[in-house]
């Protein structure tokens, strides 16, 4: 396109094969690629490895000389000028590269001089970290050349934005079927995303697949629950709401069904506290993912819906503590989470089927009730306390 701006063929493109590589890893640069090319104007990386998960992309890029990224794996890498600053970027947040270094920093180093300037002067652009911790980084971002960088930055920035919650979401999916198998918990030194339960859910609701966390939720009834012969849904009303839209997305053709819900139930064995999860939902597509068939879709051909639920992490423990601390409502505290996910309140109404005015006033409550006036301190708060 030239102008840095996508349209939704492009981004449902973009994202079925963001979620073909949560099965095939080749289709990260292939996202890569169609990145460059659907959007034009921008020299794109993606970097990402989770040391638990013994998952690693590596550092991908695409639109750049293949010599400089050479000489920038062995050289130039070491003293990459925006590397310091884009180190101390709040997750989630996209930046542009001048907070990262101010551009007169920039232009007297090695660095800008002999990798940047050489490469048509590409010194603007911006990125986002996604995931910063001990054992997992995944970031994303691109290189705009500084001649047309009023012209394109702007549009950049909110594209990343875009394709951020995305690119986020199939990361950590394929953290929980790293092995590539559905059966395969991944359960390591009691990781918590050996606690994720994993199906496969058909168009018309019934269970094709589940594993043995799966059904133990479905046998507790806490979480999940059996409607009728088969056919599975979340006894939280919202959970169960999200799950029905995004099964309607599946039968009404949607290219690409991805959503992210946050919801509570009682854990224990006499259900005696409070459990946050987080419920992922994404097309399954067996013409596209080149796995072996599950052991239950022999004879199931068409698209499923994958549906991850993942009791939240230590750190999720600090979040569920700031929310009683603070008065939040499951709501309340759901709605900010899908703020702080990068959803809009519209896709928030849409995904809880609530109206719009609804979430409106649960944001404002969740908001009076932690202290802060703009949405933009509800995420640096979240952001700060989820892993």
């Amino acid at each position: 396109m030239g102008d840095c701006q996508i349209d939704m063929d492009g981004l449902d493109k973009l994202t079925a094969l963001l979620y073909s590589a949560v099965f095939d890893a080749s289709l990260w640069q292939r996202f890569l690629d169609e990145v460059t090319r659907t959007i034009g104007g921008v020299r794109v990386q993606l970097l990402g490895h989770d040391t638990s998960a013994d998952i690693s992309l590596g550092y991908l890029a695409s639109g750049y000389d293949p010599d400089f990224l050479q000489s920038y794996s062995e050289y130039y890498g070491e003293m990459n000028a925006w590397a310091p600053g884009f180190a101390e970027v709040v997750p989630g947040v996209v930046t542009p590269v001048q907070k990262m270094r101010l551009k007169d920093e920039l232009l007297a180093t090695e660095f800008y001089n002999d990798w940047v300037r050489p490469q048509e002067d590409v010194a603007a652009g911006g990125g986002v970290f996604l995931l910063k911790d001990e054992t997992r980084v995944l970031a994303f971002g691109g290189n705009i050349r500084l001649a047309d960088e009023e012209k394109l930055e702007r549009e950049w920035l909110r594209t990343v934005s875009v394709l951020a919650p995305h690119l986020k979401q199939a990361f950590e999916i394929a953290r929980m079927l790293a092995s590539q198998s559905l059966e395969n918990d991944l359960l390591r030194k009691g990781d918590i995303r050996g606690e994720a339960a994993v199906l496969l859910v058909a168009e018309n609701g019934f269970v094709l697949f589940a594993n043995s966390a799966a059904m133990d939720m479905l046998l507790s009834g806490a979480i999940l629950r059996d409607t009728h012969h088969g056919r599975v849904s979340f006894s939280d009303s919202g959970a169960a709401a999200f799950l029905d839209q995004c099964l309607i997305g599946l039968r009404n053709g949607l290219p690409t069904v991805s959503r992210t819900f946050h919801a509570r139930a009682r854990a224990g064995s006499s259900g005696e506290h409070l459990q946050d999860y987080t419920i992922r939902a994404v097309t399954f597509d067996p013409a596209r993912h080149n796995v072996p068939s599950f052991p239950l879709t022999i004879g199931y051909a068409g698209q499923s819906l994958l549906v991850t639920i993942a009791p939240d992490t230590p750190a999720g423990s600090e979040l569920s503590a700031f929310a009683e601390g603070h008065g939040l409502t499951a709501a309340e505290t759901a709605i900010a989470l899908g703020i702080a996910d990068g959803k809009t309140q519209a896709e928030l109404a849409e995904h809880r089927a609530v109206s719009i005015h609804t979430v409106r006033n649960q944001l404002k409550s969740a908001m009076w009730k932690m202290g802060v006036h703009r949405q933009a301190d509800v995420v640096r708060i979240l952001i700060g306390l989820r892993p």
